[in-house]
Formats: C-alpha cells, structure tokens, sequence
C-alpha cells in the first residue's frame, strides 16, 4: 500500500455520519480497521495522529487489549508522513497482530448484525460485518446495488 492509495473522509464508515470539517477529525478504512485521523488545526499543536476507531467497542474488553498493548496508533507533524507510516504498516505483522486482536473485541449491542457495503475492485463488492466476531464478511457481489438488495434493512447506511 501507498501512502496516495489513502483516502480520508469526513463520512465514518462504521456509522455513515459525516461530520463537521472544523471537528479536525478524518476516517480511513484500510483492511477491516477504521482508523480515526485526527488533526486539530486551530491549536498550537501541529501534530497529526491516527488510532482505531473504538467507540463500538465494549469498554471493559477494550481496555484490557489497550493497556496489554493492543493500539494501533500513528502520529506525525506532517500529514503526508503520517499516511507514509500508516501505509508502510499495512500488512506488517505487526499490523495482522493488531488487526486480528481488535477484530475479536466483542462489539456493543446496537451495532451487531450490521455490514457496510465496501468495493475492493471492479465488480469485487463485499459486505464487511461491524461485528466481525459474531458475522463473516459476505460477497463477492458484481455492484454495490446486487449487495445492498441482498442484504437489505442490515446494512448501515454508507455515504462516500
């Protein structure tokens, strides 16, 4: 992966809110992880940071994986650097480490049996679960359309 292959958005994949551009935060997808980009422009600060979107996350399971040294966090001056360590750690094994830890964390009630629609190439559609411990991703399907009519009300909306 490469560092221009990253794309933020201000829409939470997760979630399918968009936020505020002034809130300073930006999320990525990237295999399965969310990560939540956070730059607070109007502070003294000019750091840039990333970390795992954990709000879906029951807290005491979280908690035990964060402080055993489950994180996955990325901080820099720069945004563009901070995207160049985000993408030299995908696929790492430091990455799968994390991936596989914070794929098992047991999610919060409201957001179980719910997928989102995700396109990894043309035609290649999957529906990756928010719940990833208790459903399997699902797809392939040729268009987003064919996944979202096969799923139906389980989706989460999903706006790019």
């Amino acid at each position: 992966m490469k560092a221009d292959d990253i794309r933020l958005s201000y829409t939470n994949p997760l979630t399918g809110r968009t936020i505020a551009r002034d809130w300073g935060e930006q999320y990525v997808e990237i295999d399965g992880l969310v990560l939540v980009v956070k730059h607070h422009y109007r502070s003294r600060s000019p750091l840039w940071s990333a970390e795992l979107f954990t709000d879906h996350i029951e807290v005491m399971p979280m908690v035990e994986w964060a402080t055993s040294g489950g994180l996955l966090t990325f901080a820099h001056v720069r945004r563009r650097q901070l995207l160049e360590q985000i993408a030299a750690c995908v696929g790492t094994e430091k990455w799968k480490e994390k991936r596989a830890g914070w794929m098992a964390l047991p999610r919060k009630r409201g957001w179980a049996g719910t997928w989102r629609i995700v396109r990894r190439g043309p035609r290649d559609w999957w529906a990756l679960p928010n719940d990833p411990g208790r459903d399997p991703e699902r797809g392939p399907w040729p268009s987003e359309r064919a996944a979202r009519v096969e799923l139906g009300d389980a989706i989460r909306p999903h706006r790019h």
